[in-house]
């Protein structure tokens, strides 16, 4: 029994062994695979760094530009809004019904002009 017993011992240490050498060789394959991810990985970062300063500087540049556009469209706004107060003003039926307006008595003259000579020309016509 004890035969029996050293023998298994030392099948059981030579399989311990072998075992030991297959995870040796089963580690330095992962180590080697480890070494050409972190490569690539590597190479990876290499290439992208220069993209994202790339992508830094055109998104700097967009928002210069939107910055200059919104600038030229609150002007645009700002003149539209000033242009269309001075034509409510202008327009506006309350200006003419001031009795201090100079432009009520000049239309007024003009109407008086335009029928004068309304009246006029259709005298001449009758004759």
């Amino acid at each position: 029994m004890e035969v029996l017993i050293d023998i298994l011992l030392a099948v059981l240490i030579l399989l311990a062994s072998v075992l030991c050498i297959y995870l040796i060789f089963t580690l330095r394959a992962l180590l080697k695979s480890a070494e050409a991810i972190q490569k690539d990985v590597s190479k990876l970062v290499d290439r992208v760094i220069p993209v994202l300063d790339n992508l830094t500087e055109v998104s700097n540049r967009a928002t210069r530009v939107v910055n200059g556009i919104e600038g030229y469209w609150e002007e645009l706004d700002n003149s539209i809004k000033r242009i269309r107060e001075k034509l409510a003003n202008f327009t506006s039926p309350k200006s003419y019904q001031s009795n201090e307006n100079p432009i009520k008595d000049f239309i007024k003259n003009l109407r008086a002009f335009v029928k004068g000579i309304s009246t006029f020309w259709q005298t001449f016509k009758k004759k």
